[in-house]
């Protein structure tokens, strides 16, 4: 099996939906895997945390917003659908509810902590094949 298969398969082993969204990037494997390292920092939880606390509706649903659609878009299922979570329950009640967006917020923290566990063991699997070169 080769280096990217290896990455790839960690993705799939953490319940990530790696063919359609490898599919959505017209089947290129090393652009997926670019995007996918990009999610630390585009979690923004300490952002949209912040707008929880300051009851911006503006800043809350743009930045949980779009934390949806990266994660959908590279099959992120686990912090997609607690971001859509958030989104319908922000929609219905604005921040009446804040408990329950909060612990939503920690979903996608907890799916957060996961998935960073994943890209560490990817980055092992690459410094491995640079060693091997």
């Amino acid at each position: 099996m080769d280096e990217m298969q290896s990455c790839l398969d960690v993705l799939r082993n953490n319940d990530v939906d790696v063919d359609n969204a490898v599919e959505r990037l017209a089947g290129n494997d090393n652009l997926y895997l670019e995007f996918i390292k990009r999610l630390p920092e585009e979690l923004h939880l300490a952002t949209i945390r912040e707008a929880l606390m300051q009851q911006d509706e503006e800043a809350f649903h743009f930045h949980l917003h779009n934390l949806k659609g990266f994660a959908i878009n590279l099959g992120i299922t686990e912090i997609a659908d607690a971001a859509q979570a958030g989104l319908i329950e922000f929609r219905a009640s604005k921040f009446r509810n804040v408990t329950k967006l909060e612990g939503l917020l920690e979903e996608i923290e907890a799916s957060g902590e996961k998935f960073a566990s994943a890209l560490e063991e990817i980055e092992e699997i690459e410094d491995a094949g640079k060693l091997n070169e």
